[in-house]
């Protein structure tokens, strides 16, 4: 098998089918396929072959569609990197993943050159004015779609700083070809669909609700790069869009943004909440002003990443993650491995076929978490009398801002490495548009250290979403006998 084999099937059976929207651009599925082709031809005469890995740094723009099929269809690995990313970000995941090459953005492409020299690529491709990305995909075009087993990797995704550096978590073409499959089987979503893909593809998020199911069914694939409201009014009104699958800051935009009050929600298939916990406030708040119910789900990216989700063949728990997808079964654990009693809390656990393979070259990392085909998510929560599910916390040091997860080891890690920093905790500051802010408290012997000073430096050694907002200079922090900081004595100091 190989994931691929849905553009090409679809490029033949309906080539002039727009699969891509994208500002002033309607690409085709056969101009994809076309493409992608002539890109992955390109690679392998510059002797990318299978198994090989290239990092993905680009927004939401069809050059990502494009490469990330190409590079799949050759049977290489993808791996997707948030283009905010700092060049010490990117340092470890080339150097950690060995990758092959890279494809960025050519106003990007500094942060590779002040690297370079420490990983040196066999491959720099650059998209943009001054890019050379057009040249790859113009050339010669030798179809050639190579077979996959269903246990191949076909993307490597970095996350989790559970110890206080991110790991590629290793995706298969069986666990993308589960996830891809749930937008059909949970609301319903077809070839004459449109999803408004505004959530970047680099998160596991967007491409299994967004980008996968419609280049599977035939769908349409409404790509927006950035938030733009005139753009977004005319997305919702006369771009099609039938599916939205976002963030819940994106479903506080479109509650609150004066102008974008008359959009009518009721011919549209589904409205999907994920990344982060959706509050009260707005699920009513959309419900009382537009009658449509946002549908919230759940996922990480060791699962590709879809668990669970209020699908359209189930009432609507406000509040509740839903249950979990097909073929994917779940359980609450407590400390001992035993299931408590309904409504009674534990650790979140799923096993199915959207369990990824493991971490990448981290054998122990990986039984920490997969323990018999279980995958022991760090979060907590419990499980009412109907299999439907709520969380209420994390057991692993984290936090979820705008859809992205921030782990605590590795802000500290970089906050504490800056000259006059003694120590660090990390918390999140409830934030109703993102879910939370990053917010740290520092210990100093510095006496003349500013927060000024410490955000800055934060901000060129972290991606900006993980930099703190806030930074509050304390006398000591408190610890368990773990050496937890123990944030709620921290405020009584």
């Amino acid at each position: 098998m190989n994931i691929y084999s849905w553009v090409d099937r679809n490029a033949r059976e309906k080539p002039k089918k727009t699969c891509i929207l994208y500002k002033d651009q309607n690409i085709t599925f056969y101009e994809l396929d076309k493409m992608a082709s002539a890109f992955a031809t390109a690679l392998r005469g510059r002797g990318i072959k299978k198994g090989d890995r290239i990092v993905l740094m680009l927004p939401n723009m069809p050059e990502f569609i494009i490469s990330y099929m190409a590079i799949i269809g050759m049977g290489g690995v993808v791996i997707p990197v948030n283009p905010s990313y700092t060049s010490r970000e990117l340092q470890h995941i080339l150097k950690d993943s060995a990758s092959k090459g890279i494809i960025l953005e050519d106003s990007r492409v500094e942060r590779y050159s002040k690297i370079k020299d420490i990983c040196p690529l066999d491959i720099v491709i650059t998209t943009g004015e001054g890019g050379n990305f057009d040249s790859w995909i113009t050339g010669p075009c030798h179809k050639t779609i190579e077979d996959m087993d269903p246990d191949d990797i076909a993307v490597m995704v970095y996350s989790a700083g559970l110890i206080g550096v991110p790991m590629g978590a290793m995706l298969t073409h069986g666990n993308l070809d589960h996830n891809s499959d749930l937008l059909r089987t949970c609301v319903g979503a077809d070839e004459t669909d449109t999803t408004l893909t505004l959530i970047p593809c680099f998160h596991t998020f967007s491409v299994s609700a967004n980008m996968l199911p419609m280049l599977r069914s035939g769908g349409t694939i409404y790509l927006m790069k950035k938030i733009d409201f005139k753009e977004l009014h005319h997305a919702l009104t006369d771009g099609g869009v039938s599916i939205i699958s976002g963030v819940p800051t994106l479903f506080y935009a479109l509650l609150n943004y004066p102008d974008l009050n008359d959009i009518d929600y009721s011919q549209m298939k589904a409205l999907i909440a994920g990344g982060s916990a959706l509050s009260l406030e707005i699920y009513n708040g959309f419900k009382d002003k537009f009658h449509r119910d946002i549908r919230q789900g759940y996922g990480l990216t060791e699962a590709s990443p879809v668990c669970t989700v209020n699908d359209i063949h189930i009432k609507i728990k406000p509040g509740s993650i839903g249950k979990s997808v097909p073929h994917v079964k779940a359980r609450i654990v407590d400390e001992k491995g035993n299931t408590p009693r309904h409504n009674q809390g534990g650790e979140l656990i799923f096993k199915g076929p959207n369990i990824m393979k493991g971490y990448y070259k981290r054998p122990k990392e990986t039984s920490d978490v997969i323990k018999d085909g279980w995958l022991y998510t760090g979060d907590l929560g419990y499980m009412d009398e109907d299999g439907y599910i709520y969380i209420t916390g994390y057991k692993k040091d984290m936090i979820i801002t705008s859809g992205f997860n921030v782990y605590c080891k590795e802000v500290e890690a970089v906050l504490n490495s800056y000259p006059g920093v003694k120590g660090s905790a990390i918390t999140g500051e409830p934030d109703l548009m993102r879910g939370a802010i990053i917010k740290a408290y520092v210990v100093k012997d510095a006496p003349m250290l500013t927060e000024k000073q410490l955000k800055g430096f934060a901000r060129t050694q972290l991606a900006s979403y993980k930099a703190p907002r806030k930074i509050v200079f304390v006398e000591r922090i408190p610890r368990d006998t773990n050496g937890k900081a123990i944030l709620e004595d921290i405020e009584d100091l």
